[in-house]
Parts: C-alpha cells; sequence; structure tokens
C-alpha cells in the first residue's frame, strides 16, 4: 500500500447561490425567490474534509481553525501488466496512450494508460504522480476511477513502462458529436450537461482545477453515465498560489484569461471550457474554433465581444497581453454577441432555449469573477425547465455501435482522405483524352501500298 497525504479542506459555504443576472441585462427586481423549483440533488460531501466548517467561519475563541493533514491510502498493484490481455489502442491521454485491456482473471474491460518515462531522468513524470496522487483522493460518480497500478516487470516491454488502469468508458463526447450515425435527444443533452457540472463542482469544492476540459476528455458509457477524464494537467489549487503556467487547456477550449497571459488564475477557467462543451454538445461541432492563439482570441472578441473596464476592472492587472487587443482610442469595441450565434447552425433550434442561452452566455463571461461557477450553473433555469432533466439509467443509448472515440473518428477521416487522394491520383494518371475539334481522322483514298 502506498501512501499519499492531501490537506484536508473546507466544505463549500452553504447558503444560496449568487445572483446570476445575464450578461449586459439590467438586475431584475428585488423579491422573494419563485416558488415550486425543486432544490437541486443534493451533491456529494467534501471528500477531502474533515471538518464540515464552512470555510472562512471561525471557531467561538475567534481564531482561524489549523486544518490538519489526513491521509488517504492508494492501493498501487504488484501485477503485471500481463494480467491484462492489451486490445487495440483506443485514446491518447495529455501525457500517454491509452488501450483497451481485458482482465484475463474476472474478463473485465479496462483502459490501461501508459506513462511515458523515456524522457524522464527520474524514471516517472512529476505530472503522472499528480495525477494519481489526486484521483485516489477523489471519488464521484462523474470522475473517471482509478483501479490500480500496474508495471511491465519481464521483459515483455523494454524499457519497463508503467500502467494506470481505469474503468473502460465505450464513448467519448467528441465520438459522438463527430459520427452522423449516432443519433442524440434533448435528453441527452441536459443529463449530460447536468452529469459534466455536478463532477466539476465537486471537483472544485475539493479545491482541484482540471485545465484540460474538452469534449474528448469526456467520457460516456453505455448506461448513459459520464465521467471526466484525463487528469494530467490537473493539480491542487487554493487561492495563495502564484503564478501558475498559463500554457494550460486545448486552444478551442481556453479562457480569455489565459489567452492574455495571466498566471493567477481560478477554478473558474474550467468553467469555461464547459461552457464551450455544453454549446458543442447543441451544435455537434466546436463553437469557438481558431487556428492559434491570435486567431482564437480574434474569434472570441467577434463572438463575445472586446472585454471593458467597467465589466473587468483588473484587467490590465490580470492580463499582461490586454495591451496588444484592447481598442485604440476612437476605435469602437466590437459588442457581445454569444446569444445572437448559440442560433446559428443548430440542427434542432429549438433545444437552444432562452434559459439554456442563459447558461452558456454565463459560463463564457470574460471576467472570471462574474463567469458562473459549477453551483451557479447547477441552479440554472435551464435544469428545471421542460423537458426535466432525466436519469442516465433512463438515457436511449442504442447508438448502433459498440464504442467511438476521438481516436476511431481521426482514424476514419484519414482513411477517407487517403481514399479520396487514391482516386485522385488515378483519375490524374489517365490519359488525357483529345478534344473534340483535334480529334485526327484516318485519310481518305486507298492505304498505302
Amino acid at each position: 500500500m502506498a501512501t499519499v497525504t492531501a490537506m484536508a479542506q473546507p466544505a463549500p459555504p452553504r447558503g444560496p447561490p449568487p445572483s446570476r443576472r445575464p450578461i449586459g441585462r439590467p438586475a431584475p427586481p428585488q423579491g422573494p425567490p419563485p416558488r415550486g423549483r425543486p432544490a437541486p440533488p443534493p451533491l456529494p460531501p467534501n471528500q477531502l474534509s474533515g471538518t464540515k466548517r464552512p470555510a472562512g467561519v471561525l471557531p467561538s475563541d475567534g481564531k482561524k481553525m489549523r486544518r490538519p493533514p489526513i491521509t488517504i491510502r492508494a492501493p498501487v498493484s504488484m501485477r503485471d501488466v500481463t494480467a491484462f490481455e492489451k486490445k487495440h489502442q483506443v485514446g491518447e491521454g495529455t501525457f500517454g496512450s491509452v488501450f483497451l485491456g481485458v482482465d484475463k482473471k474476472t474478463g473485465e474491460m479496462v483502459a490501461l494508460k501508459r506513462i511515458n518515462t523515456k524522457q524522464e531522468e527520474n524514471g516517472f513524470p512529476i505530472t503522472a504522480i499528480r495525477e494519481v496522487k489526486i484521483l485516489k483522493a477523489l471519488n464521484h460518480k462523474n470522475i473517471v476511477d482509478l483501479k490500480e497500478i500496474v508495471t511491465s516487470k519481464d521483459h515483455s516491454e523494454i524499457p519497463k513502462n508503467v500502467y494506470m488502469v481505469f474503468e473502460y468508458l465505450e464513448f467519448d463526447l467528441t465520438g459522438i458529436l463527430e459520427s452522423p450515425d449516432i443519433r442524440l435527444t434533448q435528453d441527452h443533452v441536459k443529463s449530460w450537461s447536468q452529469q459534466l457540472l455536478n463532477g466539476v463542482h465537486y471537483m472544485h469544492t475539493n479545491k482541484v482545477i482540471h485545465r484540460d476540459l474538452k469534449a474528448s476528455n469526456i467520457l460516456v458509457n453505455k448506461r448513459g453515465e459520464l465521467k471526466i477524464a484525463d487528469w494530467g494537467l490537473a493539480r491542487s489549487w487554493n487561492s495563495e498560489m502564484k503564478r501558475l503556467t498559463n500554457r494550460v487547456i486545448t486552444l478551442w477550449y481556453r479562457p480569455t484569461e489565459l489567452l492574455l497571459g495571466c498566471v493567477e488564475y481560478t477554478p473558474k477557467i474550467d468553467m469555461w471550457s464547459v461552457g464551450c462543451i455544453i454549446a458543442e454538445l447543441f451544435r455537434r461541432s466546436g463553437f469557438l474554433k481558431g487556428a492559434n492563439e491570435a486567431s482564437q482570441l480574434n474569434l472570441i472578441f467577434q463572438i463575445a465581444g472586446h472585454p471593458t473596464e467597467e465589466d473587468w476592472p483588473e484587467i490590465h492587472k490580470m492580463c499582461p497581453l490586454w495591451r496588444n487587443y484592447e481598442p485604440q482610442p476612437g476605435e469602437q469595441p466590437l459588442p457581445r454577441r454569444v446569444r445572437e450565434e448559440l442560433k446559428n447552425r443548430l440542427k434542432h433550434p429549438s433545444w437552444m432555449t432562452e434559459h439554456a442561452k442563459d447558461l452558456i452566455d454565463n459560463l463564457l463571461a470574460h471576467n472570471p469573477a462574474k463567469r458562473w461557477s459549477a453551483m451557479d450553473a447547477l441552479t440554472a433555469e435551464y435544469f428545471f425547465e421542460n423537458p426535466i432533466v432525466k436519469d442516465a439509467s433512463k438515457l436511449n443509448m442504442r447508438f448502433g455501435v459498440d464504442s467511438m472515440h476521438e481516436l476511431d473518428v481521426r482514424v476514419k477521416h484519414e482513411k477517407m482522405m487517403a481514399a479520396r487522394r487514391e482516386r485522385a491520383q488515378a483519375v490524374s494518371n489517365r490519359p488525357a483524352a483529345a478534344a473534340p475539334g483535334n480529334v485526327r481522322r484516318p485519310p481518305s483514298g486507298p492505304p498505302p501500298r
């Protein structure tokens, strides 16, 4: 048994969530909340906290309590990777390839994530250690389960490798959304959005930021259960941390503050990614698809408008690159038009209700302080309007395929492009047909002797 030690973190403060006024709209009149609305489902307790005292609450003597460290025992298997029958590759993690495996003893299907150790002086990358530590500390139905860690002890693999053994889920969101034969309903979109937010809320409550939320890292099994995967860039977080790297989060899902050079960020960076993913569920394609950092920022400004000092007073202090992009004196700032853009390129426009637009619009706020938290989003009107959110077990998961991941989609696309190139090459190799006016006719008269 290996021992992982983590600092206990406080449970989130109880009470009503902060005001969630859509961006750019006037404040609604004050008054009692509407009646008859069901409370959101109870969320799991803080797994890293040994106290139920909300953050910032002082004991009777007026002194802050020192949080004692707790010990989490993380089992590390002594089994060899040969205990599993390794099948085909199903994905690429942040720092390793992922294979489908079958436990030879139990027949259980698992995902084997091989840790790249070739370029590490100490043999095991710190990112993998951090991933193991975080995953053994977190325990939630919407977070992928790390079962054990195995190694290649014999000479079956040289150099020897380390594998993280995860539960296997048949789909990821990229595989589902980019497969036109897979039909989705409004129930899928709403249930998976809520499950994603539940997992993110639990993660942030336990002071962990993922830093790489994207459609291909969101897994779904045949029971309709959604789980957050690939924790290679995740890390624990507290408000006193300074100068974190901003070279995180895949470009299409990266928030404004990171693109503008912010290094003192909060878990709200994950919430921008969640907004992009939920928009992608509605559209079945990426919402903000830039080619590089400059084009990504320009695309964000075209859709979400230019940030303003009125809305984000700390932007110059937080974002050193903002001076390169802010409108010059006399230049008209671009207006915010997220809600208008969300209506475009929808196969099912009726699914994108006004409350759905409110949800995505507030998750894509420039100012992290005004961007909705996971709890804000879970209590959004969208999840309380018809159709009511279905339990994962009630979703129709008969997709007509046994599995579909981003890698499968990529391989199919590459095969299709290769076939097109072969056909084009075959056409170009054919002898050119003579033009009708240039056809040579045989000479008239008797043939020469």
